[in-house]
């Protein structure tokens, strides 16, 4: 693979040569090509038995070959495979032995012959170990006693079969039991696959006990497990300790959303909700209903504003603003609603936490007070944006020709660059407050701050 590599990295050093000899020159790569023994590449004509990395150039175009080839296997198995009356083989079934050969395909996608030496029998025998309770069917016949049968099968037209049981029979012995179940109200529950089910109740919400006798005579073994010694007839008594199943409330509230979680499923709110969910096990182990109460709140936006650029060494007010009645927590640790950073030499990264101590929704806006650009020298009589804040568009009116309008982040990013437009739009970038540069035909420059709010 590394060598591929090497070869894909010569022909792309070598296209500027290519393209100096031809004028206007193009590159076309082909795809990988993997291959069984050979491959004959349309471009060249030739016929390659080796993997690598091939070019040719016609006209204007350089064409990339990257070849595998991949080898066809011929294998011989040495050891003869011995098999009964038949054998089965990939597609095929060999009642004829001798040697045989069959088409695979490899993991590489090309053909593999395998040759075996097959040697088949004449006759076949199997032998059958059965313990029983009382009696066994085999072949139709009843059997009642301990011992051993052969039966010999020419029912296989290539060979026949000695089939052999080695048979144990064993009497039933009577015996009776008595259980305790736990059960769930309305659990269903039967004594056999072939009997009637019987529904377990309860008299409202009250633990009862009910107490159920089946006999199990003539039917062997449907509740006890035969062992090698016994084997029954037995009469079953069952006492019920039915619970009852339970139902309880959940009240809750998200921001924006609430995810709720039960068993491995979950289902998730965006409004606010009263719902029902069932199908849950209380710790009784019987099915639960919950009853959800869900209030979601929404997020409150958080925004700064204020002195966002600063001459190096100025101080800088900054101002919280939310939509929602929320307490504020600067990130120098003030809760009050305004901040001064003094002498301010370098921009400096701020945040502000808004929390809405009623629905426990919180944001966080972050900004960076810029001492590095210019500062405006235009008065708000010659130049004003409106609407401020905005939710997309912000027009510029200025007594001086504009010469170039752009927008930078707060972490002294460029954004947009608008040219000369009196209208930018500030729709494709997220909620937050931005900086305007606006550079007259005078010469001269002004900032303005900016917040969207969409």
């Amino acid at each position: 693979m590394k060598k591929r590599v090497f070869f894909l990295l010569l022909a792309a050093l070598m296209m500027p040569l290519a393209m100096n000899a031809q004028h206007n020159a193009s590159i076309h790569v082909d795809s990988t090509i993997n291959a069984c023994e050979s491959y004959t590449w349309s471009i060249d004509g030739v016929t390659y038995t080796t993997s690598g990395v091939h070019t040719a150039i016609i006209g204007d175009t350089l064409y990339i070959l990257d070849l595998t080839i991949n080898p066809e296997y011929n294998i011989t198995v040495p050891t003869p495979v011995q098999g009964g009356c038949t054998f089965n083989w990939g597609d095929s079934v060999y009642t004829v032995g001798g040697s045989h050969t069959q088409t695979f395909q490899s993991v590489n996608g090309c053909d593999s012959t395998v040759t075996i030496t097959l040697n088949l029998t004449t006759s076949a025998s199997k032998t059958y170990t059965v313990t029983a309770c009382e009696s066994y069917i085999w072949k139709n016949d009843t059997l009642t006693t301990t011992g051993i049968t052969n039966i010999t099968d020419t029912s296989n037209a290539l060979c026949d079969s000695l089939l052999t049981l080695d048979l144990t029979i064993i009497t039933p012995e009577v015996k009776s039991y008595d259980s305790t179940i736990v059960a769930c109200e309305r659990t269903r529950f039967r004594w056999a696959p072939t009997s009637s089910w019987i529904t377990v109740t309860t008299d409202g919400y009250t633990i009862t006990s009910d107490e159920y006798s089946h006999s199990t005579a003539n039917a062997r073994n449907l509740f006890h497990p035969r062992t090698l010694e016994r084997c029954y007839d037995s009469t079953v008594t069952l006492h019920f300790n039915i619970k009852h199943n339970s139902t309880f409330s959940l009240t809750d509230r998200g921001c924006d959303s609430y995810t709720f979680n039960y068993d491995t499923n979950y289902v998730t709110y965006i409004y606010s909700k009263i719902d029902t969910i069932n199908g849950l096990k209380a710790a009784n182990g019987c099915d639960s209903l919950i009853i959800l109460n869900i209030t979601i709140n929404h997020t409150p936006e958080v925004y700064i504003t204020g002195d966002l650029r600063v001459a190096p060494g100025s101080n800088a007010t900054l101002y919280a603003n939310s939509d929602q009645n929320v307490a504020y927590t600067w990130s120098n640790g003030s809760t009050d609603e305004s901040i001064t950073l003094t002498n301010v030499q370098a921009n400096t990264e701020v945040s502000l936490n808004g929390r809405n101590n009623s629905t426990g929704c919180e944001n966080t806006a972050y900004v960076t007070v810029m001492a590095n650009l210019a500062i405006e020298n235009v008065n708000d009589d010659m130049l004003q944006l409106y609407p401020n804040p905005t939710t997309a568009q912000v027009n510029i009116n200025s007594t001086e020709a504009l010469k170039n309008v752009s927008v930078f982040n707060m972490n002294g990013q460029q954004v947009i660059n608008a040219g000369n437009a009196s209208t930018v739009d500030l729709g494709a970038l997220t909620n937050g407050v931005y900086v305007v540069r606006i550079e007259m035909q005078n010469g001269t420059v002004a900032t303005r701050t900016v917040v969207l709010s969409k």
